[in-house]
């Protein structure tokens, strides 16, 4: 309905200045008036074409109202106050989206991705191959991935994508940590280093290690190749057990992409002397650090990118002092590959300690990329809060499995998937989350996923009595909608009705949580709905007016739900 008004206003604003053909059609948006008595819908289109036109805004709405064609269910639509323009609808006119919704069911809200719509890349996750995922990996997995299930049901093509930081030292950290326990299972007393890595999982591969390969052979072996073997295979088993941890919380991705594969083909090197060739490369040392006493700081020469050319507060080093390539210089390739691979947009979903990592990569990117293509090659980063969790307020911060950290794995395992994925997406990005374990097994009003699934599970057991009872819909193109007059089922309607916006919004923004605030009120809509009013009534009409209602309701949970990755069940 909002979408057929807007385009009635659009129209009669195109009439009405084609006698002026340097004037912008200004864009119309429909708001809902505070006051019910001043309309179902208002739109402020005049007051911008009082300069151009010459006119007063009251005068100018008046002749757009002169000029416009409604739609059926508009029943009048007057000029207010300083030139607004406020649409009453026939009475439950927008009630018809209830016949639309169980129509369309699952696709109502969703828009068809047509054969050239923005190709999206969305990489997150990407925690480092050197131990299961900690609740804050987490988060900032259950983000991406009801992002790229947003983007995807508002018309884009997406590509989700983990990138394997399968290279550098904590790699032979990694190699190391398994060796030392490799070496302690065969009975050598061993010291190990703080850097070590810790826990159970360490001991698992190392032992999985020894019963796949001989250890006399692997010490003998010279130390370099004997690392370089245990720390792949202490990769593949870390991102083996990475993968069932995302299993268990029903993310899967497109493609899983080797930083390691950039290097070994050389594609690092071959952007370094790209760079250089295009002269924002030179050699020279940094400042010290910020915080850190001059006296303690040693300039060391470093071949660095001119990145402050391009945005950055200081130039950054793309080789180490041995010639070896940085962390940041393999970044920079694996943007570049993502452009190259022809992405319309790319979007990052990083941990909030990456901050200050965002702008040399814009800046890199902003190098790399012809002027006009620049900005589709910039990524959008999304910065992910950490998580608190506790347990009835208490902090919980150890685990044995990992450690030094409460592993995802272990939450979802105690709390469940839709718990732990609806809780995650309740804040802001930008908001640290406080997650209580306790808290997120009840069942009441204050767990919020009990209370969204709840609704619907009661609308189910609803429609199941009223099948007991005998009761039956017949055709909806039949039902009477005229009669759903309560505060609470207008309240409901007009609910239903924002949720293609609602979406279209949060994809806009980049904010998936949107989309549980929107269930968490539909859910309190339903939930006082169904306080104040019974569905089966002594009333035909009525009461298959309401069963539409709340059939509608629950259809619109599951397909938010369905956003979030989270089930809507019709039992608990």
């Amino acid at each position: 309905m909002k979408q057929a008004l807007e385009q009635a206003l659009e129209q009669a604003l195109i009439k009405l200045l084609q006698d002026h053909p340097d004037a912008a059609v200004p864009p119309v948006v429909l708001t809902r008036p505070k006051e019910k008595e001043h309309g179902d819908y208002a739109a402020n289109v005049a007051m911008p074409l009082a300069r151009v036109l010459k006119q007063s805004p009251q005068q100018i709405a008046a002749n757009i109202l002169a000029a416009v064609v409604w739609p059926d269910a508009v029943e009048a639509a007057d000029v207010a106050g300083p030139g607004f323009i406020n649409i009453r609808l026939k009475k439950a006119s927008e009630a018809n989206v209830l016949k639309t919704i169980i129509q369309q069911a699952e696709e109502y809200g969703r828009v068809a991705a047509a054969a050239d719509a923005t190709k999206v890349n969305l990489e997150f996750v990407s925690a480092n191959p050197t131990g299961p995922m900690h609740v804050g990996h987490g988060r900032g997995a259950v983000v991406g991935d009801a992002l790229a299930n947003l983007l995807a049901a508002t018309g884009n093509h997406v590509q989700r994508e983990y990138y394997i930081n399968d290279a550098g030292a904590q790699i032979g950290v990694l190699a190391g940590s398994v060796w030392l326990r490799m070496r302690e299972l065969n009975g050598e007393q061993i010291e190990f280093p703080e850097s070590a890595y810790p826990g159970e999982y360490i001991v698992q591969i190392a032992t999985e290690v020894l019963a796949a390969h001989d250890y006399k052979t692997l010490l003998a072996m010279d130390e370099d190749a004997r690392l370089a073997l245990i720390g792949q295979l202490a990769i593949d088993a870390n991102m083996a057990m990475i993968r069932d941890d995302l299993n268990a919380i029903g993310i899967h991705f497109d493609l899983y992409f080797s930083e390691q594969s950039l290097h070994n083909s050389g594609r690092v090197n071959e952007l370094i002397e790209r760079l250089q060739a295009d002269g924002v490369v030179y050699r020279g040392t940094l400042p010290p650090p910020k915080g850190k006493e001059v006296s303690d700081y040693q300039p060391v020469e470093h071949l660095l990118f001119r990145t402050t050319d391009f945005g950055d507060d200081v130039d950054r080093p793309l080789a180490k002092q041995d010639g070896t390539a940085t962390y940041f210089a393999a970044d920079i390739a694996y943007h570049y590959d993502k452009h190259l691979r022809g992405f319309d947009r790319m979007i990052d979903v990083w941990g909030a300690d990456h901050g200050g990592y965002v702008t040399r990569v814009q800046a890199a990117m902003k190098a790399l990329i012809e002027p006009e293509a620049a900005s589709a090659a910039q990524p959008d980063v999304i910065l992910v809060q950490m998580v608190n969790l506790t347990r009835d307020g208490v902090p919980v911060k150890m685990s044995k499995r990992a450690g030094t950290f409460v592993t995802l794995r272990e939450v979802v395992d105690e709390v469940g998937r839709d718990a732990v994925r609806f809780n995650f997406m309740t804040r802001r990005v930008e908001s640290q989350l406080d997650f209580d374990l306790e808290a997120a097994k009840k069942q009441n009003d204050e767990n919020p996923v009990y209370y969204v699934q709840y609704a619907h599970a009661r609308i189910a057991a609803i429609l199941r009595k009223a099948s007991d009872e005998g009761v039956v819909v017949g055709e909806i193109d039949d039902v009477d909608l005229s009669v759903l007059t309560s505060h609470e089922e207008q309240r409901l309607v007009a609910h239903l009705l924002a949720y293609p916006e609602a979406l279209l919004r949060a994809a806009d923004r980049l904010e998936a949580y949107r989309v549980a605030t929107y269930a968490m009120r539909l859910a309190a809509d339903f939930h006082s709905f169904y306080h104040k009013h019974r569905v089966v009534t002594d009333d035909n009409n009525l009461t298959v007016a309401r069963m539409l209602l709340i059939r509608a309701v629950a259809q619109v949970i599951t397909n938010a739900l369905g956003i979030l990755g989270v089930s809507a069940p019709d039992r608990m």
